[in-house]
């Protein structure tokens, strides 16, 4: 079989492993292809190749790939229109003919050099927890969606990266990994959010390991709730848009007043998450961001974990509008509200929405501090 020739992130043994499912991602040396250089996509998390005399990329050879490890490298690549053509590379022994996954024409600027370590500091892990979830459809679904449903991937994995953070266990139970025993793990359902169901057995109180449970989870990304408060007016921003969940459970009110919110993207982080939301929802520049709390509002059956803030911000009349993204299908109407009509609000039952509710309450106990500038 002929050799395939490797160069930016897929010279990072991890994700080799994963995409190829060969042990440390193949048996594989050095090599390098004369004329071509590997940069950054600027503005991207990846790299390109391009013809650059007098130039060499960097790479890796994969000697014997394999027919299983070359087809889930073409499903891999070929979500995003790669495609497989002969170069001649030099190895340690010489030239050597090989063939190489190159991208599509779509416009992309050429950055800075590639840095590989760089790379792997900052996406290494994000990109193997993604590539885990791309490779596990291979068998049910063509390469072809992997690109339209690589960024809800990417959150997802992202989320997974978010929890491996260290957590308070003062009263509650310090888990253990042996605690829990997982026999299967499989997925149902992979769109914007996942299925996935479970079988396992977890350690009980008593010290033993209970009866194997089945159980489904409703996976989705993390997520950022933001209340912008101008503590000058003594005023909040609120959003309203028509939401899925009440029209499915048949509620007769199915437009939702609530918090700037949404999905935590790939490689960001929840404050960078905040001010772009702030942005796309309501066209606003945020102050000072003050985190309320971090929770799972449903953790029964749900993955989903936010970051809740209030805000500092400026909020004359004009602030108020309709906003969001047209390539989202978002239609996003803000009020520009008192304090005292939020709590009126609340109180009445017209904001029933659990993060607006917690950062209202919130906003009740912090608002003398934001009010004095203390």
């Amino acid at each position: 079989m002929t050799p395939i020739f490797l160069y930016g992130s897929l010279c990072h043994a991890p994700l080799r492993e994963v995409v190829t499912g060969a042990p440390g991602g193949g048996e594989v040396r050095p090599a390098r292809l004369m004329g071509h250089a590997v940069v950054w996509a600027e503005g991207e998390s990846f790299p390109m190749i391009l013809e650059r005399a007098g130039a060499e990329a960097l790479g890796v050879l994969l000697a014997n790939p394999g027919e299983q490890a070359l087809a889930r490298l073409d499903y891999y690549e070929g979500g995003f229109g790669y495609r497989l053509v002969p170069v001649e590379v030099i190895a340690e022994e010489g030239p050597v003919r090989a063939r190489m996954y190159v991208p599509p024409e779509v416009g992309l600027t050429p950055g800075a050099p590639w840095d590989l370590a760089e790379w792997a500091e900052r996406w290494g892990p994000l990109s193997c927890l993604t590539a885990e979830e791309v490779m596990a459809d291979m068998d049910q679904r063509p390469p072809a969606e992997v690109a339209r449903r690589f960024g809800p991937m990417r959150a997802r994995a992202q989320a997974r990266l978010n929890a491996r953070k260290a957590a308070p266990t003062t009263l509650r139970r310090r888990a253990r990994p042996e605690d829990v025993h997982l026999r299967r793990r499989s997925l149902a359902y992979s769109q914007f959010f996942s299925v996935e169901e479970y079988d396992f057995s977890h350690r009980k109180f008593s010290g033993e390991h209970g009866p194997e449970l089945n159980r489904t989870a409703f996976i989705s990304a993390d997520a950022v709730t933001v209340l912008p408060y101008d503590p000058i007016r003594d005023r909040v921003l609120l959003i309203e848009q028509f939401r899925a969940g009440p029209f499915a459970r048949g509620d007769a009110q199915p437009w939702m007043l609530e918090a700037i919110a949404g999905r935590i993207d790939g490689g960001e982080t929840p404050e960078e998450s905040a001010r772009r939301e702030a942005q796309e929802e309501a066209g606003l520049e945020l102050g000072q961001l003050h985190l309320v709390a971090q929770y799972y509002p449903t953790p029964g059956a749900k993955s989903e974990f936010l970051y809740g803030y209030i805000a500092t911000a400026d909020l004359p009349d004009e602030v108020a509008g309709i906003a969001g993204l047209e390539g989202e299908g978002e239609d996003i109407r803000s009020h520009v509200i008192s304090f005292d009509r939020a709590m009126a609000l609340l109180d009445s039952g017209e904001i029933n929405v659990g993060p607006l509710i917690l950062l209202v309450l919130h906003l009740s106990r912090l608002r003398e501090t934001l009010r004095s500038g203390s």
